[in-house]
């Protein structure tokens, strides 16, 4: 009995012990393997991913992952081969695993994964493996081998039906390998490409029994002779011929599919193609020569080769296509980090893979004109359309065109068959563009004495919500400052002019601009001069008629002005009218805040002109650059958010407290693809997270970009951004849009408009991109955070935020829970300055409350403020790292506090709430810009020591290091040096007195000069300074934490920190 009990207790004890013991978890990094898995009956094949010690199956009908299969233990996927009958080889280091996949019924969503065989380990390192079939010379039994091609030039085949190696052939070239490639579908036609350590490549055969006598005797010397059983007596390598060329490591080979040609990539920055003889005679009097390919900036770690393209990937992150004779046809740019590792073509279905060391796997389907084997059905199906138009009588002008020409000024879409055209003799056209090419014009108006028209803007019935009819209203200002507005209907198909009003706006040649507030509807336009000024009218009621005499009447009233602070033309402006806001961007990038008085917009009586002075300001939000766009959307009560994008290729975020007339600048996304943004389009209330774009131009072309998949939708190449241009965006940008631009009185159209929005997109993410560079730090983010104590779920238990830092200076915000797809969503925060390397990174959450030493009863407006701060206490994430670079960031999220939204009756829906709850969980986090700081150029350390009043000594070995012993030399030394200086640890506490709006943040951060200082950011104010400077210590801090303990009693309250 006693025994039993032991033995129970024994167990129970190593279960516990288990529990606590650490496990291996999902891998997350560069993809290295791919490989395609061909399903009988199925459109496409599944596509096989290699990560970590894992292997990803994805399904890329649906692009979703199927599963994740855990393959080696501590072995990291070099390489997957798969065969006809869903068999699958994994190798990876000196190690082979056979898998079988089963479907049930066929159905590739649910598969399972059976071990077959585990190979014995071998002795060199595994670098291809080829499925062979047939029979060995001496057995008349077909069956099924694996050739596995090692690191020391070999080739072992093994028989899978029988689990026994039958054959070893040493090539007659020894040597250690940097790669291999393995062709055929025999032993007989087998042949293998080894790209040696001294940059060239090795084309070697195995020899059939058959074959020894058509050999000549100069062959003996290139044959092996390394043979491990008599079995391998019947086989013998036989030398092909010797590729010499490159300059560098050979990276990686690839084998054309009849084995006719070879592509080889390498370390010297080029792709070569080389025609390799079919007979052994065919080589003896010359080697092949290659064709070559240069075009990558950095080294080339992988390729693929067809009958119609050759596809190269690189260090320089970039995937080229090529043609057969070598012309360089697309550069696809859609990985960060370290490069592009793995590519795979499958030219039956035109899908190019790209994998990289920033774990995203992107699947492409490259343009239809770059090849000929594509079905004519894939041909028509969402091609892009595009053609020319021009306007009326414009080419009976013949000569020079100059100021007194007739030609197209401003251009706007109000969808994809509308296009409205002014012109620089005054003319307003409507051109309604036709499916087959061409278009069919109207004229609606022309101004009064025929004067250029200098600005036009759009309101599309489709484009706000209030009731303003069934038109399209067009507001257009000429040269001789008049103002226009016209509505359009477009009944039976043919447009027509309803309603117009002209006025004058401004003196002659000082009307520069007219806008549209979707916020205010049809009832109000705005005109801007270059000084500054910006106008706002009152047009009249559009549902009442009036007759042509009272349209010239002063029925416009002038409503308002608001001027300027920088006197710099207005480009552009968005409101809030519920919080009465109006911001506008002007040319030399600042923004600027005016008062929009409700009962001045919603008035009915026409009351005086107003002149009204700017709320709030702040300079140079996009630099000296142009201002393009500004939306402006409320975020809480009194707080509005301000997002806007510049000719700088930013994307700018602000916040604006209408209580505390307080503007202050959040974040910033530079997309670095372009270097003007245009417009910026958020989606969100779509369940797609992906639709989020940037419209903009980079040089000559016109790009559409998709901000979270971070790939290219569009390039149209069109001379730049100062030719009249104007562009339309469906639901599914990479389905639906338009763009227009004009080119020697020319406009030319391009129209991609599919109406299937089932069908799929490409380019088209698998896996979700990370860094793909070396990561120096991370902490974890607890999910708790986010539900409050009002909802609690078991999902959260195991999953968590980790934020990262890198090297070349990201932050990035990562979701894991477990699951199929463990890896969700990661979400970059932004860079540190100068793209300074992230050295370490620390999460604070919770708020330290100390009483307040005085006993006065604050107002009803700090209250307010108070309970909101309380309410939302602030989890701030630091960040610190090289160039002493120090940044704070702030939580931005909304709490899950309704749980009733995520609850069901149904239990077999939990998995699917569970879904829903992750996804919104993983959507309504993220961390945005709070404060950066930096030492001034040429200041030390040690001289923020002599002005502060906090220095603390510090004991080493019994004795005390003195700051002040020789000071002068000391400063010397450590100024020499001191652009290598660099924080390396960090760790931080916030601490608020009750009563009061003022919270600090106290950041303790150790520097590479051994020094430790306390410093803080006092919030709301985003003030930092300098508390005390620990004395220089022998050796720099490579970690921090503190402790927060009573030093009183606690009833008082007051508690002290410990490092």
């Amino acid at each position: 009995m006693d025994s039993a009990n032991e033995a129970m207790a024994t167990e129970l004890e190593e279960q516990r012990l288990t529990e606590w013991r650490l496990h291996r978890g999902p891998y997350l990094g560069d993809i290295s393997a791919l490989c395609f898995l061909h399903l009988p009956n199925h459109p496409l094949p599944l596509l096989l991913a290699g990560l970590g010690s894992e292997i990803l199956l994805y399904e890329l009908e649906f692009g979703k992952i199927v599963k994740s299969y855990s393959v080696f233990d501590g072995v990291r996927v070099h390489g997957i081969s798969s065969s006809s009958e869903s068999i699958i080889a994994v190798f990876g280091e000196k190690r082979v695993k056979l898998f079988s996949f089963l479907f049930e019924n066929g159905d590739p969503g649910s598969p399972r994964l059976r071990l077959i065989h585990l190979l014995p380990k071998f002795s060199h390192w595994i670098l291809d493996v080829c499925f062979l079939r047939g029979c060995l010379p001496c057995s008349n039994v077909e069956s099924h081998f694996l050739a596995i091609g090692c690191s020391d030039n070999s080739v072992q085949i093994w028989d899978i039906s029988n689990s026994n190696t039958v054959l070893k052939v040493q090539s007659p070239v020894r040597c250690l390998l940097y790669s291999m490639r393995l062709w055929g579908h025999n032993l007989e036609v087998l042949r293998i490409a080894s790209g040696t350590i001294f940059n060239e490549i090795v084309v070697w055969k195995v020899a059939s029994p058959h074959d020894k006598s058509s050999t000549t005797p100069e062959d003996h010397e290139h044959r092996g002779s390394n043979c491990s059983s008599p079995k391998d007596n019947l086989y013998e390598s036989v030398h092909v011929c010797k590729l010499v060329g490159h300059e560098g490591s050979i990276f990686r080979i690839a084998w054309s599919s009849c084995g006719s040609k070879l592509l080889s990539v390498s370390d010297d920055r080029s792709a070569r193609v080389w025609t390799i003889p079919i007979e052994r005679e065919d080589s003896l009097y010359h080697d092949p020569i290659a064709l070559v390919l240069f075009g990558h900036n950095a080294r080339v770690w992988d390729c693929c080769i067809s009958d119609d393209f050759i596809v190269t990937v690189s260090e320089d992150c970039t995937c080229r296509i090529w043609g057969i004779d070598g012309e360089q046809l697309q550069v696809i740019r859609e990985h960060i980090g370290r490069g592009i590792w793995r590519c795979l073509y499958e030219p039956k279905l035109s899908l190019l893979i790209t994998a990289g060391f920033d774990s995203a796997i992107k699947v492409h389907r490259p343009p239809a004109f770059l090849s000929g084997g594509l079905a004519e059905a894939q041909l028509s199906h969402g091609r892009t359309e595009m053609f020319s138009i021009c306007i009326p009588h414009v080419l009976q002008h013949i000569g020079l065109t100059d100021s007194k020409s007739e030609y197209v000024r401003c251009l706007r879409f109000s969808s994809q068959g509308s296009l409205y055209v002014a012109t620089n003799h005054g003319y307003l056209y409507h051109a309604k563009l036709c499916e087959t090419g061409g278009a069919h014009w109207n004229q609606l108006v022309q101004v009064s004495n025929g004067a250029p028209i200098i600005c036009m803007d759009l309101l599309s019935k489709d484009s706000f919500e209030l009731g303003c009819g069934d038109e399209d209203w067009i507001t257009i200002g000429d040269g001789k400052g008049n103002m226009t507005v016209i509505g359009v209907t477009n009944n039976d198909s043919t447009p027509t002019v309803r309603l117009s009003f002209t006025w004058q706006a401004e003196m002659e040649r000082q009307l520069l601009g007219t806008y549209w507030c979707k916020s205010l509807g049809c009832r109000y336009v705005f005109s801007a001069d270059p000084r500054g000024k910006l106008k706002l009218w009152r047009l009249p009621d559009p549902s009442q008629s009036y007759s042509q005499s009272s349209m010239r009447d002063n029925i416009v009233s002038h409503t308002a002005e608001f001027i300027s602070s920088y006197g710099m033309r207005i480009m552009c402006l968005d409101a809030c009218l519920e919080d009465e806001v109006l911001a506008c961007g002007d040319l030399r990038g600042n923004m600027v805040l005016f008062p929009l008085l409700k009962n001045l917009v919603l008035g009915t009586s026409v009351a005086q002109e107003m002149k009204i002075p700017p709320v709030n300001h702040f300079k140079g939000v996009h630099g000296i650059s142009s201002v393009s766009s500004v939306v402006v959307t409320k975020l809480g009560y009194n707080q509005i958010e301000i997002r806007s994008t510049g000719a700088d290729g930013c994307v700018c975020y602000l916040e604006y407290d209408r209580e505390m007339q307080n503007l202050q600048f959040t974040g910033m996304k530079q997309v670095k693809e372009l270097t003007l943004i245009e417009h910026v389009s958020v989606d969100s209330m779509s369940e797609d997270t992906s639709r989020s774009y940037a419209a903009g131009f980079a040089s000559v072309d016109f790009i559409i970009w998709n901000l979270v998949n971070e790939n290219k939708v569009v390039k149209i190449p069109c001379g730049g951004w100062r030719r009249p241009h104007s562009y339309f965006l469906g639901d599914v940008p990479e389905m639906k849009n338009c763009f227009a631009f004009v080119k020697d009185e020319m406009i030319y159209i391009h129209r991609h408009w599919v109406n299937d929005n089932n069908g799929k997109i490409y380019p088209l993410s698998l896996h979700m991109q990370f860094h793909g560079r070396e990561i120096h730090s991370l902490c974890f983010i607890h999910g708790d955070m986010l539900l409050g104590d009002c909802y609690k779920h078991a999902l959260f238990s195991k999953s968590s935020w980790i934020a990262t830092g890198c090297e070349d200076g990201t932050v990035r915000l990562t979701w894991y829970s477990p699951g199929i797809e463990n890896w969700s969503t990661s979400k970059l925060l932004g860079e540190h300055v100068g793209g300074s390397a992230v050295r370490s990174i620390c999460c604070v959450s919770k708020l330290h409350i100390i009483p307040s030493a005085t006993t006065t009863v604050p107002d009803d407006k700090s209250k307010l403020n108070v309970a909101d701060v309380d309410k939302d206490n602030p989890t701030l994430l630091i960040s610190v790292g090289a160039k002493r670079v120090l940044t704070s960031w702030l939580l931005k999220s909304t709490r899950l506090k309704n749980k009733t939204d995520f609850h069901t009756d149904n239990q077999q829906d939990s998995k699917e709430v569970d879904d829903r709850l992750l996804s919104s969980l993983s959507s309504s986090m993220t961390f945005q810009w709070l404060s950066t700081d930096m030492p001034t150029k040429y200041s030390t350390t040690h001289r923020y020591a002599e002005n502060n009043a906090g220095k603390v000594d510090v004991a080493e070995n019994g004795s005390n290091i003195k700051v002040d012993a020789e000071p002068r030399m000391v400063n010397l030394v450590r100024d020499k040096h001191e652009d290598d200086w660099r924080y390396l640890a960090v760790t931080a506490f916030l601490v608020k007195c009750a009563g009061s709006r003022i919270s600090v943040c106290f950041v303790v951060v150790a520097c590479s000069d051994a020094t430790v200082m306390l410093r803080a950011l006092i919030l709301p104010f985003r003030l930092w300074f300098d508390i005390a400077l620990l004395v220089p210590l022998l050796a720099p801090v490579l970690s921090l934490q503190h402790i927060i303990f009573p030093t009183r009693t606690p009833h008082k309250g007051l508690s002290g920190t410990l490092l």
